[in-house]
């Protein structure tokens, strides 16, 4: 490349310089946090047992579906049993569907966001609900423990 002008070199800098300045200032556009990653780690009780069904993420004002599981990611959504109650997964959904994950992971047919959220039969059904990733380090055997401690109201974030 050769560069004949004053102009050509002042673009060159310029250019360089923000490409410096935006990887040194965007570090979270290449470095993922901790819960980044693989997702949040959601420890919670529900009103119910829901921990078969499929859940859904809501706008702020409940009024439409924001983000919901394609059918090859539903099966990842089934929680884990955890201790006085508690289950644990990596998705935050805010509402509860008729859909049971075994029957949606199986089948076919792509849910729109309305079909969906017509679909919602609790639109508040936890009683307890924290993010636990920097605590717990996804480990289950420490989120057990915290629970038998009674501690995960000071280690978690409460998210309810």
């Amino acid at each position: 490349m050769m560069l004949k002008t004053k102009f050509d070199y002042i673009k060159v800098i310029i250019t360089i310089t923000l490409s410096l300045f935006c990887l040194v200032s965007c570090e979270w556009f290449y470095r993922p946090g901790p819960c980044d990653a693989s997702g949040p780690v959601v420890v919670y009780k529900t009103k119910f047992d829901y921990s078969n069904n499929v859940t859904v993420q809501l706008s702020k004002d409940k009024k439409r579906v924001t983000a919901y599981p394609g059918p090859g990611e539903a099966s990842r959504q089934k929680p884990i049993k955890l201790a006085n109650g508690y289950l644990f997964k990596r998705m935050v959904g805010d509402a509860v569907t008729s859909l049971q994950i075994d029957e949606y992971s199986k089948t076919g047919k792509i849910y729109t966001a309305v079909e969906l959220f017509n679909l919602i039969i609790d639109i508040n059904p936890y009683t307890e609900k924290y993010e636990c990733c920097e605590c717990t380090k996804r480990d289950t055997i420490l989120i057990n423990q915290i629970i038998r401690n009674n501690e995960i109201s000071n280690c978690c974030e409460n998210i309810n």
